[in-house]
């Protein structure tokens, strides 16, 4: 039997991961937890994994690492908002079941109609949301208990994940101390999250190859080209 302490062990911690392979690893694990979320399981690791990848940038300068991240958090965020009618349109059914899509109750949680989460700029998201919130936890009574719960954490998902892609990564001198801090915070978020997917996910390996892609962690040598055999030398 494998010693169980093996499990309670941070892969991420591995001192032979570079800092260019980690990030790679995490934007590309954010865009797939992000892509991949059944019942919202994973909003609350995207929260946490997002703010620590955004710590990495503020510690770290490297102006390429900085776009790198920059883009991460964009696809992140365009991910989560291609997702999002789906999701809605789960809670529009419920409403639409229990009181009509031409109630009152309806025009309540959907005064623009549910395309307006399909249509409406970024920028206005969040209050839509928050008018779907308002409606159905005035009806929550009537609804069904997880309605008014998935709701609200649309909202929290989608704050996580656009504040974020909005907001720059400016410069700024950093310590050793504080670089290697960010680093760490982000491993403890990826552990986390992979204790998350076996959690949800029992008896399944086969199931994290959807969400993580380890082979991004692993050193990649750089090929060389093999020097041409050189001529005989000439004959006598």
């Amino acid at each position: 039997m494998k010693d169980l302490h093996y499990y309670l062990t941070n892969p991420f911690d591995d001192p032979k991961i570079s800092m260019a392979e980690l990030l790679a690893f995490s934007t590309d694990h954010l865009q797939r937890i992000s892509a991949n979320n059944p019942g919202g399981i994973f909003i609350p690791r995207l929260a946490a994994t997002t703010t620590a990848l955004t710590g990495v940038g503020n510690a770290f300068t490297d102006d390429e690492t900085k776009l790198g991240l920059r883009k991460a958090r964009k696809l992140v965020k365009d991910n989560y908002r291609n997702a999002l009618p789906k999701s809605v349109g789960k809670l529009a059914v419920a409403v639409e079941a229990k009181f009509g899509e031409g109630s009152a109750e309806f025009v309540e949680c959907f005064p623009h109609g549910r395309t307006v989460f399909s249509n409406c700029p970024d920028d206005e998201v969040a209050n839509n949301l928050q008018t779907l919130i308002n409606g159905v936890t005035n009806h929550q009574a009537q609804l069904d208990a997880q309605v008014v719960p998935d709701a609200t954490a649309l909202l929290a998902g989608w704050n996580a994940v656009y504040a974020p892609s909005e907001t720059s990564s400016g410069a700024k001198t950093t310590t050793q101390a504080a670089k290697k801090a960010a680093r760490s915070a982000l491993q403890l978020e990826l552990f986390k999250n992979l204790l998350t997917i076996a959690l949800n996910f029992p008896c399944q390996p086969d199931q994290l190859d959807i969400y993580m892609q380890p082979s991004l962690l692993a050193d990649h040598p750089q090929q060389t080209t093999p020097k041409p055999t050189p001529p005989p030398p000439p004959g006598p």
